[in-house]
């Protein structure tokens, strides 16, 4: 058997099972590792990967930029679970034929980024490669325990929102592809897909929040995502299309090259806001605080459900069928 005979859900699920941990420790399975330091207070932990080749193209990404996205993704993660990002380890090969220059400016960008979050690069591991670039890096944020967010704690009849516009990555990888010409909505779905900005400052205030229940970022397309979200929560979901938010930029590179923005917003992974669900009672207050907060939407999407793990998409009240496009490592 080949690894593509697996999909990448699968193969957690089997880490999962060959690697339990005991409460009050929380591992594999959500957007961070969760260890509890003391009785108020919480380590969070997450690690991700960026290969050339399955991630970035070393001739399209500047080094800037690639280094800032290597802190922001891990941002994310921290952010998806209410947490303050705080320590950083970064490990990276190169091959011998890499350009002082180019490291030169991926530290800058690696820089960038730990300025701006106030994380301290602390260690890590640097290797030879024999062809590719890779970086891994792990990045250890902390929040109070009763802020944490985890993807199980969906309730039956909570509100599903996000914290911004859903398909801006995806269509600037698009226009990468299809060798758009640039203009200012092809530039800002560029810059979205290779600086992307994570919701920290929002998933900190949301941690904050008690009617906040779920929690998680969107870095493989809402329809992937908000799957794990229900299988997690053991509920279903109803979504109208109608209220998933697309930005202007998306929706006019979309009309000119006759592109379904809908499909790219569900589908489209790296956006890098926030999925959550609300108690349905307390979102209209919560969605005012917010407005107030950040000055920005928390848009509602859908509803959670109690069908385990079905997952209903309407465009005005009636059943909607998609493509589905979703990105899996090990296709």
């Amino acid at each position: 058997m080949h690894i593509q005979s697996l999909n990448e859900d699968t193969f957690i699920q089997n880490l999962l099972h060959n690697f339990p941990v005991k409460e009050p420790l929380v591992g594999i399975g959500d957007d961070c590792a969760v260890i509890p330091d003391g009785q108020a207070n919480g380590w969070l932990v997450t690690t991700d990967a960026l290969v050339e080749g399955i991630h970035f193209l070393k001739d399209q990404i500047s080094a800037l930029d690639l280094g800032y996205k290597t802190i922001s993704v891990n941002v994310s993660d921290i952010a998806a679970m209410g947490g303050t990002p705080k320590y950083a380890f970064l490990s990276i090969a190169f091959p011998k034929t890499i350009e002082k220059t180019w490291i030169s400016n991926l530290i800058g960008g690696i820089k960038e980024a730990c300025s701006k979050w106030n994380i301290l690069l602390l260690g890590g591991d640097t290797v030879g490669s024999k062809r590719d670039i890779f970086l891994n890096l792990t990045l250890i944020g902390s929040a109070p325990l009763s802020h944490i967010k985890y993807r199980n704690q969906a309730q039956i009849g909570d509100a599903i929102c996000v914290t911004g516009p859903l398909g801006n990555s995806w269509a600037g990888f698009k226009v990468l592809q299809n060798q758009i010409p640039l203009d200012t909505s092809v530039s800002q779905l560029l810059q979205a897909h290779f600086h992307p900005e994570p919701h920290l400052a929002q998933g900190i205030w949301l941690g904050s929040q008690k009617d906040v229940h779920a929690m998680m970022d969107i870095s493989d397309g809402l329809d992937r995502d908000l799957k794990r979200l229900l299988k997690s929560s053991r509920c279903g979901a109803i979504i109208e299309t109608s209220k998933i938010p697309q930005g202007p930029a998306l929706l006019e590179v979309c009309q000119h090259n006759q592109w379904d923005s809908l499909t790219l917003a569900l589908n489209g992974g790296e956006d890098y806001c926030l999925l959550l669900s609300v108690s349905s009672s307390h979102l209209a207050a919560l969605q005012q605080a917010f407005h107030q907060q950040f000055n920005t939407y928390l848009y509602e999407i859908g509803s959670i459900t109690a069908e385990t793990e079905k997952l209903i998409y309407q465009e005005c009240g009636k059943d909607f069928q998609f493509k589905e496009e979703n990105f899996d490592h090990f296709k």
